[in-house]
């Protein structure tokens, strides 16, 4: 892909720009024609005065798409406009009048060219992507959808009527220079966020400071601008020819092109005023040249009308070019900016209308009406706000992995993840509804899991994400603070989380906040669909709305916006072979089995409990022992279970441990959704040394991750949803449940440094995890702090022992320590 960086001009006399200023600014652009290109200039030079010392960086995206691919577009183009305008006319029509169609050339051209701009994502790392060209639109909503945009993305419509391709309700907002643009983009992106700006051309681009008045015009006779683009689409020398039959004098350019010099050099020989057209190969100064003009014709309403309108020039748009060319004249024509000519006798009529001075001022004087208080600077400078609240990915289709939690949902069986976040303050004095309603008003339009909200789907229909801009903190936060203690709401904070956690949460709601109070301080009480996001998303999500610091990605997560590299046939065959080697370990691995941990779900109000265990003493239990954390921590729950179970305890139970698959995708924890896949672990829960049980779940779990289970689990899951969702619902209550697992266990990352909510300290924050149908037992650790926090989720009507959990796991690491 080619890339254009245009050095920085060492102005200091630049206007200084808003607080949020961009460093870098990624215009994507292309060469099919000139108005995408004179788009994207007229926003650098915007930037370029608000913000001294911004980089802005171009890149062209059909060279992105593959050697050859810019010529062969522009000639399969140029060709259907020229040669057979009925069928460019078709597509345009489909893509307006068959969603299908409109929805499966996205995808095609989306995937396209995302891969050429990923690549330019990753080299130039943008604070901003601003695109002008339907392509790269295309491309930059397919990154976005697979989380792999993390930085704010803008549509900036070229075209008074914006093309279908130009619209996606993935991107951050869309730029539209007419009322009628804005209603045509959100018919053609259902909630796409839209904003009616200024003109997007140069600023030279101006009306006359002086006009001259209608009894004192500047010239014997008006001159008329003609200009059919950089591809001089239809008739240009009969338009010249009737122009100059309505008394008019005419300038037009040839854009450097042989055969229409040619052209026009016959009507100069042949038109009894052929004197009067003044033929140029190009126009080098094209502002003076409109400036200086009474009238401009053209015949696609692109970039050429823009400018007209821009300098308040009468606009005359002659035989609009078929698709686009059409719908741009229909919607100024409907605004009164412009009038159709079809024909040359209507274009003859217009022009003798304007030779009349009277009637001609009235025209410039109803155009520089319209464009008062318009200023494309401020509409540039408005960008800077995304920067503080970036939509790091609007998927807009449920994938299979979240759409998995929305069916194995059952009345008894909730799905909700969440977390319990304990603060070290003094309660009293602040008005904590207040404060955490705020912080959802001020942050949570930049945190796109909390902007998600289930659609209502018909019958058959895919289920589909809509993004609300301004979630509503009544909605989300609880008006009342919960007395945590003897004598208060809840006796416990353990009661206070199985309270909260009891009744089912509305996927159309999404997630939820309550504040909780005791003597020593706060907690915050947060739960959330599971579809919405894994543990590691919802984690991210809840420090950055509810800390001082407002930290970004958990650590070692990224931010997303990079591209992996596009796999090479050796590496996507070694792929293939792990998923088959995954699909057959995990089918190999049969029904679970009896257990003590599984059985009939009694209900949805299950027993949370949590514990907190000592994470240097996890750390160094996990070096002696020579495993990783997560090992440990498997390990200590099943010699917990060991004991806790009795005589009952089996030799083994299943535990399906989710696994992260955001590093391996490229997809930084911003990103929403689940990015998980499992591995099926056989924890030992007979008699044996803590160094014995520590050794098998270490194998237990190098086996399955080598054996390819977590990549044949996510490929199972995206079979699934490829399926109709009666089907898929029937299927996952199969495979997710007790048949399969006996328990649920996971173990995520937190944040090991100070972080604070309202000056107080987070001393520790437990997960909270859903249990499956017929599953009695699921347990969650997280590394917080000094702490590494568990929460556990169990069905008391299947196993009555919870209470005993959490000594028994102190107890358990202890016992690991002393090898």
């Amino acid at each position: 892909m080619t890339t254009q960086i245009t050095p920085v001009p060492g102005d200091p006399s630049a206007t200084p720009g808003p607080p949020a200023a961009p460093g870098r600014i990624l215009l994507v652009t292309g060469s099919i024609g000139e108005g995408h290109h004179a788009a994207a200039r007229a926003v650098e030079e915007r930037a370029r005065a608000l913000w001294p010392g911004v980089e802005v960086i171009w890149t062209e995206t059909l060279e992105g798409m593959g050697r050859g691919t810019g010529p062969v577009f522009r000639a399969i183009y140029a060709g259907a406009v020229r040669h057979l305008p009925w069928l460019y006319a078709l597509y345009f029509r489909l893509l307006w009048r068959v969603p299908p169609f409109r929805a499966g050339t996205r995808a095609v051209l989306g995937r396209w060219s995302g891969r050429g701009i990923a690549a330019q994502i990753a080299a130039h790392r943008p604070d901003l992507v601003v695109a002008t060209f339907p392509e790269g639109i295309t491309g930059l909503a397919h990154l976005r959808r697979r989380g792999r945009l993390a930085v704010p993305a803008v549509a900036l419509v070229a075209d008074p009527a914006p093309h279908p391709l130009w619209a996606d309700a993935a991107l951050d907002l869309h730029l539209v220079s007419t009322d009628a643009g804005a209603a045509l983009l959100e018919r053609a992106a259902p909630g796409a966020r839209v904003r009616v700006a200024a003109l997007p051309v140069s600023s030279r681009f101006t009306p006359p400071l002086e006009p001259p008045a209608p009894d004192r015009p500047a010239r014997p006779r008006p001159l008329v601008l003609l200009s059919f683009g950089s591809m001089a689409f239809g008739d240009l020398a009969g338009a010249c020819a009737a122009v100059l039959d309505a008394g008019a004098d005419a300038l037009v350019g040839t854009g450097r092109n042989p055969a229409v010099r040619r052209r026009l050099e016959r009507v100069v020989r042949r038109h009894p005023r052929g004197g009067a057209l003044r033929v140029v190969d190009w126009i080098d100064d094209p502002a003076a040249a409109t400036r200086g003009c009474d009238a401009v014709v053209t015949n696609a309403g692109g970039a050429t009308a823009l400018e007209a309108l821009a300098c308040a020039r009468p606009l005359l748009l002659a035989d609009p070019v078929p698709g686009h060319g059409r719908a741009n004249a229909e919607t100024l024509a409907a605004a009164g900016l412009a009038t159709i000519c079809d024909g040359p006798d209507a274009l003859r009529a217009a022009v003798r209308a304007l030779v009349d001075p009277v009637i001609r001022a009235g025209a410039v004087r109803g155009l520089a009406a319209r464009l008062d208080g318009a200023d494309l600077a401020a509409d540039v400078a408005a960008l800077g706000s995304l920067l503080a609240h970036p939509r790091e990915h609007a998927e807009d289709r449920v994938r299979a992995q979240d759409s998995l939690f929305l069916h194995a949902e059952t009345p008894r069986v909730p799905q909700q993840v969440g977390a319990r976040v304990m603060v070290e303050i003094d309660p009293a004095g602040t008005d904590w509804v207040a404060h955490t309603r705020e912080l959802v008003r001020t942050r949570a339009p930049g945190i796109e899991l909390l902007c998600r909200r289930l659609e209502p789907a018909a019958f058959g229909a895919p289920l589909r994400w809509t993004i609300v801009d301004a979630p509503d903190p009544g909605r989300h936060v609880r008006p009342d603070v919960w007395a945590v203690g003897p004598g208060g709401t809840h006796a416990t904070w353990d009661d206070a989380v199985t309270d909260f956690f009891g009744t089912p949460i509305d996927p159309a709601l999404g997630w939820e906040l309550q504040v909780g109070a005791a003597g020593d301080g706060i907690g915050v009480l947060a739960r959330v669909h599971h579809s919405l996001g894994d543990g590691l998303a919802v984690t991210d999500a809840l420090i950055r709305l509810l800390t001082d610091e407002r930290a970004g990605a958990a650590p070692g997560a990224g931010t997303g916006g990079g591209a992996p590299a596009r796999p090479t046939p050796g590496p996507r065959l070694a792929h293939a072979v792990t998923v088959l080697r995954g699909v057959a370990s995990l089918a190999a691995a049969g029904p679970a089995g009896r257990s003590p941990l599984v059985g009939r779900s009694s209900g949805p109000r299950h027993r949370r409990v949590g514990v907190r265990l000592n994470g240097a003493d996890i750390r160094r239990a996990a070096r002696a022992h020579g495993v990783g954390t997560t090992v440990l921590v498997l390990a200590v729950l099943a010699d917990a279970l060991h004991h806790l179970l009795g005589p009952d305890a089996p030799q083994r139970v299943r535990a399906m441990v989710p696994m992260t698959t955001r590093t391996r995708a490229g997809v930084g924890s911003r990103a929403a959704g689940n990015r998980t896949a499992a591995v099926s672990v056989e924890l030992p829960t007979g008699p044996m040394t803590p160094a014995e049980r520590v050794a098998l779940v270490g194998r237990a779990v190098a086996d399955g991750a080598q054996a390819g289970q977590p990549e044949g689990a996510a490929a199972v899951l995206a079979g699934l949803g490829a399926l109709p969702r009666w089907l898929q619902r029937r299927l996952v209550r199969v495979v997710y449940g007790r048949r399969v697992f006996h328990l649920l266990a996971s173990v995520m990352p937190g944040s090991r440094r100070p972080l604070h909510l309202h000056g107080g300290l987070i001393t520790a924050v437990y997960p909270v995890l859903p249990l499956a149908e017929g599953v009695g037992l699921a347990v969650g650790a997280l590394n917080w702090g000094r702490w590494t926090c568990l929460g556990i989720t169990a069905d008391d009507g299947i196993l009555d022992v919870i209470e005993g959990i959490p000594p028994r796991l102190q107890g358990s690491l202890r016992g690991m320590q002393q090898r």
